[in-house]
């Protein structure tokens, strides 16, 4: 029988990035699921498998955890954006690739955790101080990685740039009613209706 080569030991570097992974991961599953009101530094850490000290040496406040599970959520959602946009579906059919990828952004466990940030940041001035720019710069590069996007594809910049602005909205809106509203059960079809309409809507470079 063949000997299995031996697995190659992660470095320290890489332990702490994982280990620093999972905390990040955990906070925006708590924050998702349980809400700002219950989300606690040692709560992540118990459910992250790290003790509290451990924690506090990567991330001393709870502030300091949150924007940086904030972070950690908005480069993997950029990275998964730039990923959809590179697709070879995009040439083929851009308007449904753009909505589908939106869709799951949206739609996310790390998006419903953005929602409950912003909602205790309206009472809270250092939470906002630190959230609200981390939002922006968040909203800022989803969309101009769609915008540069449809460019290269064609359509005029202001069109484009508009056209993602307006599917986000969109976007948003469906989130905050499926989640809250008792109403809020046709994303489906509103999504394939908005599809169907960007079509034209691009052509017509409204």
């Amino acid at each position: 029988m063949a000997e299995q080569p031996a697995r190659r030991r992660r470095t320290q570097s890489e332990r702490r990035e994982a280990t620093q992974a999972a905390v990040l991961d955990t906070a925006l599953e708590i924050l998702a699921t349980e809400g700002y009101v219950a989300f606690a530094s040692s709560g992540v850490a118990a459910r992250a498998g790290i003790s509290r000290g451990a924690l506090e040496h990567y991330y001393p406040r709870k502030i300091d955890l949150i924007a940086a599970a904030c972070h950690h959520a908005i480069e993997r959602s950029v990275a998964e954006a730039r990923e959809a946009a590179a697709s070879p579906d995009m040439a083929g059919d851009p308007v449904g690739t753009f909505l589908s990828a939106s869709e799951r952004f949206f739609f996310a466990p790390a998006y419903a955790a953005q929602i409950e940030l912003l909602i205790a940041a309206r009472a809270d001035r250092a939470l906002a101080g630190v959230i609200h720019p981390i939002v922006l710069d968040a909203r800022r590069r989803l969309d101009d990685v769609w915008t540069e996007v449809l460019i290269r594809l064609g359509q005029e910049a202001a069109v484009a740039r508009r056209y993602v602005d307006l599917s986000h909205v969109l976007m948003r809106g469906l989130y905050l009613a499926e989640t809250w509203l008792p109403q809020g059960d046709e994303r489906e079809k509103i999504i394939a209706q908005w599809r169907d309409a960007s079509r034209a809507l691009l052509a017509s470079g409204f």
